[in-house]
């Protein structure tokens, strides 16, 4: 063997450990109860685990020996394919001497101790399973050597002793080891939605899997003579799919865009994997707006108020308009003039039609602003930091130069700005856009005030750049009046608007729009509005935005006068009662125990908005989002995730807008506990570290004595 036996060290383990492994077999015990294959629990039960400490594989093998003649090799990990099968045929099982650490209850991605004790080992105690095991590895060490081989070999060992499901008394039973050991398995393979095939090599040989996800489908045997007899058939049929045509399309020597690779902060894809796992666990993650407020039916009704609208106008038949907008139809979009009276009404923006593009949402709208405005080798982007990562993210997948300037409770630090501003263009580059949130910022919450609102415009004056204008929350405000637009106050033409509907309406209308009235001298010396620009930008994109979407948008406004203040107060005054109730939460659990363990956690209270920033006195990444999530049952995201380089990481961002008042108190009981736990962890840490330093110190006091 290239792996070499290793000794399973006992003494490595410690208390914690000890504690799992209880943890997890008082789990397990109380999970398979009447819920697996009774074969498993028979063998279960022969190997008398014990239920307070780590099994010793030393009397597991005297039991295992004496039921069946099979002995268990302790290993640091996954072994090379050949040495397993080695192992097998003679006989031996190899299993991890790891043991998974206690924010890994739930889900392992590396094989440990517990699985493969209690997932693997019982079956080895059942005479006709060894059997087929014994023999199935006879058989693929002679195409060990054959990578598409052991593929398919591995596709037959996984849907058997990994994720196998058998008929016992018209019930299907799980025998394999990665379901027995998942609760999340389990009910995932009661999901009637799953399909469960009956057992079938040439589907078999056929099924792709994905050991890290829940599975999409599994197979189903009536005894296990099924998988002994199946063997005679698995070379004849193995031959046959090895001589069809590879199905590896893998394109080789093919760089994709580099800017995507392993650097590239995926956070939307963690935060939606972690909240998938942990689907019973309070979540603060998402800046959802509350489903509570949506009125689809409603909303889609709409479609006719603005049908009616266009053929009193128009004078066209009501088939011609209906067929009209299901047509491809105007780049910008077909309901500018009714947007641009919105905008005057709920924003104070004077716009023409024209001057607007109606987008798939803020991002769309953003990607096109950066592609129609800046040339990569020359110009900057600048970005709050930390800020949404829409157009940070967008900037880095797509190469363009971008620099971060730190906020703090006024939102962006304008001296931080000024230097930048004077830094970069006095090095050969140009800052030409400045991304900013005023209200209510995503992550931190924080509001510009009024006067650092025109102390930036004046700085785009002076400095020749452009501000897109992120208003999303600029009409999520608890205060009596909200703040005005940086595009109101805009005298001189240098903000770029961006709204959205997905917050005010709902995500799945994915309308959002630019707002832009500046004109723009090119090269040759012409004067071209810069929206008519970013509209040839859009033609590539996605040609135009669904039009059937639009006139449900554009029944709504007509149907309230162009105006979304009255009718969303409502919703205004729920998120306030949940930020109310999340502060009082925060106070009842925490901030009651600021004089003990809380002392050095502090959070914001924010006038609008969905989100609130929490400070604590240790470092926050993505392993704590998972222990939280597998522990305490509550998600949060971690701020360093909205930095462009370092920051935040000892902060966390908390979202209130789509739970209930129930839940928001729930969920930070649950967090308080999770907190308390980092802070005591933290401070024996330091204490132990102290006596270190005495312990150290102790000799030379002695040494020094006099008598």
């Amino acid at each position: 063997m290239d792996q070499k036996e290793i000794n399973q060290d006992y003494n490595s383990y410690q208390k914690e450990d000890h504690d799992t492994w209880a943890l997890l077999l008082k789990r397990h015990k109380a999970l398979y109860k009447n819920c697996v294959s009774k074969e498993y629990v028979n063998g279960f039960n022969k190997l008398r685990l014990h239920e307070s400490r780590i099994v010793r594989i030393s009397e597991i093998n005297e039991r295992l020996e004496a039921l069946s003649g099979w002995n268990l090799i302790p290993v640091t990990g996954l072994i090379p394919t050949r040495d397993f099968f080695y192992l097998i045929v003679n006989k031996k099982y190899p299993v991890t001497i790891f043991l998974r650490k206690p924010h890994e209850i739930d889900f392992s991605e590396q094989p440990d101790l517990f699985h493969d004790v209690c997932g693997h080992v019982p079956l080895l105690t059942n005479e006709k399973f060894v059997k087929f095991l014994t023999a199935f590895s006879i058989i693929a060490l002679k195409y060990a050597a054959n990578e598409r081989a052991i593929n398919l070999l591995g596709r037959l060992y996984w849907f058997t002793y990994e994720m196998g499901i058998i008929n016992e008394e018209n019930l299907r039973k799980p025998y394999g080891g990665a379901i027995i050991t998942s609760a999340e398995e389990i009910n995932n393979m009661n999901n009637k939605e799953v399909p469960i095939h009956p057992f079938d090599l040439d589907l078999i040989f056929q099924a792709s899997f994905n050991p890290y996800k829940l599975q999409k489908e599994y197979f189903v045997i009536e005894s296990f003579d099924d998988l002994f007899n199946c063997l005679e058939n698995v070379e004849t049929k193995l031959i046959e799919h090895l001589s069809l045509p590879d199905n590896d399309y893998t394109i080789r020597n093919y760089s994709l865009n580099t800017c995507i690779g392993k650097d590239f902060k995926n956070v939307i894809g963690f935060l939606n994997d972690v909240q998938y796992k942990f689907p019973k666990a309070i979540s603060f993650v998402a800046g959802q707006p509350d489903e509570y407020f949506f009125d689809i039916e409603n909303n889609i009704s709409k479609f006719d108020r603005y049908v009616n609208h266009i053929v009193a106008k128009s004078g066209k038949s009501r088939k011609a308009v209906i067929n009209g907008i299901g047509q491809y139809n105007k780049t910008k979009g077909i309901i500018n003039d009714i947007l641009a009276e919105y905008l005057k009404n709920d924003e104070n923006i004077n716009l023409t039609g024209d001057d607007i593009i109606v987008t798939v949402g803020a991002q769309e709208a953003f990607s096109i602003i950066l592609s129609t405005v800046c040339n990569r080798a020359t110009d900057v982007i600048l970005v709050e930091d930390p800020s949404y990562i829409g157009v940070s993210s967008f900037a880095k997948v797509f190469d363009y130069n971008i620099s971060g300037v730190r906020i703090d409770e006024n939102g962006i630090d304008l001296k931080e700005l000024k230097r930048k501003i004077i830094e970069i263009n006095g090095s050969g580059k140009q800052v030409k856009l400045l991304y900013v949130i005023p209200d209510y910022q995503n992550p931190s919450g924080t509001c510009m005030p009024i006067g650092n609102r025109l102390m930036l415009l004046e700085f785009a004056r002076q400095y020749n750049f452009l501000i897109i204008e992120d208003s999303v929350y600029n009409s999520f405000t608890y205060e009596q009046k909200k703040n005005p637009t940086l595009k109101s106050l805009d005298r001189n033409n240098k903000v770029i608007y961006v709204g959205s509907f997905s917050k005010s309406l709902f995500p799945g209308l994915r309308l959002g729009l630019i707002g832009a009235n500046q004109r723009i001298e090119n090269e040759a010396g012409d004067s071209v509005a810069l929206i008519d620009e970013m509209a040839k930008i859009k033609a590539q994109l996605t040609n135009n935005t669904s039009t059937i979407n639009q006139a449900i948008l554009g029944g709504v406004l007509l149907d309230l006068n162009c105006s979304l203040s009255e009718s969303s107060r409502p919703k205004f005054e729920s998120y306030k009662r949940k930020r109310d109730q999340m502060i009082s939460s925060l106070q009842k659990y925490i901030k009651v125990y600021e004089f003990d363990w809380a002392c050095d956690i502090k959070w914001n209270e924010p006038n609008g908005g969905f989100f609130i920033k929490m400070s604590v006195p240790f470092v926050i990444n993505n392993e704590s989002v998972y222990e939280s999530a597998s522990e305490y049952n509550v998600i949060f995201c971690p701020m360093r995730n909205f930095y462009l380089q370092n920051g935040g990481e000892n902060d966390l961002r908390l979202t209130f807008s789509n739970l209930s008042l129930d839940e928001i108190e729930k969920g930070i009981k649950q967090l308080s506990q999770y907190l308390k736990s980092k802070v005591i962890a933290k401070d024996i840490s330091i204490s132990s570290k102290k006596l270190d330093h005495r312990s150290l110190e102790l000799p030379t006091t002695l040494t020094s004595r006099t008598d």
